[in-house]
Order: structure tokens, then sequence, then C-alpha cells
């Protein structure tokens, strides 16, 4: 999504100039603050996507946590604010487009589309080292910088840490076509929830078509709980068949059939890449 004008030129102490994009939860937009010259990103919250003042507290609770995080390929939180006019979280201001962007302007190049899956297997391990998930892993949410640097982001807005079950409030922010199985069955969400929905992001990216056709919510949540899709290399051949398998591994329906980990995906990527060279 393009910038755009935005609708307001104040938030609490930041200036704003642009609209950086809309979703579910809320608007980002690009915001300096006039005390340090400092631009940033400041997500503000739609009223309705908190719960619960609950809610608002323990996403406030997080951000002290997520405001220590420091990975090349995590965008940064610097605070969360919540008052008279919303609730916001202030962070790491991204120069580039998103993946959407990216799949939809540039030329198909197998090595560097096995780069970027490399760095978020990187963010998305350094996620799950410090204990949270992310919850939302689309190509919405993976940003790339200027200089071609990937950096995820919207990880953890809600019961973030993966020894919580998740709710049914959960799945409402969530984006469908990406939802790991176990989480429409209301189970435990672990990382393997979002190695799944890296491997349809990944299905996006090499087999150039979505894993499923369904024009309901409801047909959507039948084919993650029960379709399997077809093989990526057999709907591009473009593909490598050996990188096929790994995307059909990473969808799989049981969280156990999955890579036990991203740094053991990220090897696996790396293996496949070497071995083409």
């Amino acid at each position: 999504m393009s910038p755009e004008l935005p609708d307001r030129f104040q938030i609490y102490q930041f200036k704003v100039d642009l609209i950086l994009g809309k979703g579910g939860s809320g608007t980002v937009y690009r915001g300096i603050n006039p005390e340090t010259g400092q631009v940033v990103a400041i997500k503000l919250f739609r009223e309705d996507f908190f719960s619960s003042r609950f809610h608002v507290r323990d996403l406030a609770r997080s951000v002290k946590k997520f405001k220590e995080f420091d990975h090349p390929n995590v965008v940064k939180i610097f605070d969360f604010i919540s008052g008279k006019e919303g609730s916001c979280l202030i962070q790491e201001y991204v120069d580039g487009p998103d993946m959407r962007w990216y799949l939809e302007q540039r030329p198909w190049n197998l090595h560097e589309r096995l780069v970027i899956c490399a760095q978020i297997c990187n963010g998305l391990q350094y996620i799950h080292d410090q204990g949270f998930l992310h919850h939302d892993v689309k190509p919405g949410n993976v940003l790339f910088t200027r200089k071609g640097q990937v950096k995820l982001s919207d990880f953890s807005l809600r019961r973030a840490h993966f020894f919580d079950f998740i709710t049914g409030g959960l799945k409402e922010h969530v984006t469908p076509m990406f939802v790991a199985p176990e989480i429409i069955n209301k189970q435990k969400a672990t990382p393997q929830s979002d190695i799944y929905s890296l491997g349809i992001t990944m299905y996006l990216m090499f087999a150039e078509k979505p894993p499923f056709e369904a024009d309901t919510l409801q047909k959507l949540y039948f084919c993650h709980l029960n379709v399997v899709p077809p093989h990526p290399s057999d709907i591009n051949s473009k593909c490598p068949r050996p990188l096929g398998d790994v995307i059909m591994q990473m969808i799989e329906k049981d969280p156990k059939k999955r890579f036990e980990n991203c740094d053991q995906l990220r090897i696996r990527l790396a293996d496949m890449g070497r071995s083409r060279i």
C-alpha cells in the first residue's frame, strides 16, 4: 500500500506526515519526535481492538520485554502509549516496502528469495528464543529496508508467550490465509505455528499462487484442517522440487511433523542454495 496523507498531524508528542498502512488492528503513521528528530512508525490501534483494559495492560507489560529486543531482522519497539488520544505502539521506521510489493514488482530470482527466507528465519528464531511467538507471519508483516534487509513487524500483539493457550480472541486478530490448524482448533500455539504461517508465505513466494482456493472463511479453515495443497513444484516449474518438499513439510497439519525450529529450517534452505551454485 502506498503512503497517503494523514487524517491527523499529531499523535501525542509526535508530528505525523504520512499514513504508511492500514490493517485490521489499526493504522500505521510515520511520525517524528520534534525533540530528538527521530523518525518512527506509530501504530494507532482501533478502539475496538482491545477487548478490555486487561488486554491493554497485557500489551503494555509485553512491550517492556519487546523494548529489549535487538536483532537486525526484527523491527525495534520503542514504547507503548495509552491515553486520551488512543493506544499506540512506537516502533522503528522501515524505509522500504513490504513483501506484498516485492512479490508483485520484483522479477523471479531464486537465490534472492532464499536469502529473504533465511533472514525471516533468523528474525523468527530470535523472537522464539526470547520466549515469544510472532502469531501473524505473512507478506504484509515482512518489511524491507531500502538496502534490502528484512524486518519482521507486528509480532506478538496478544498473549505472546508460547506457553499460553490461544483464545478465540487471538484467532480474530490473525490472518485466515496464514493461520495454523492448531490455532483454528484452539490448541496451544508453539513456534511450529509460526513455521506453518511462514510455510504458507513461502508457498506464495515460490508457487506464485495461494495454496488454497476458498471463497468463504469456513471453507478456508476447512482447507487448513483437512486439505493438502498441490506440491509447489507442480504449480510452478521454477520452484525446485527439494524446496517444494521443504515448504510441504512446513505446512504439515501436525505441528510435530514440521521443522523443529527456524534454525533447522534456515540450514536446510542454506544447503539448498549452495547446492545450486
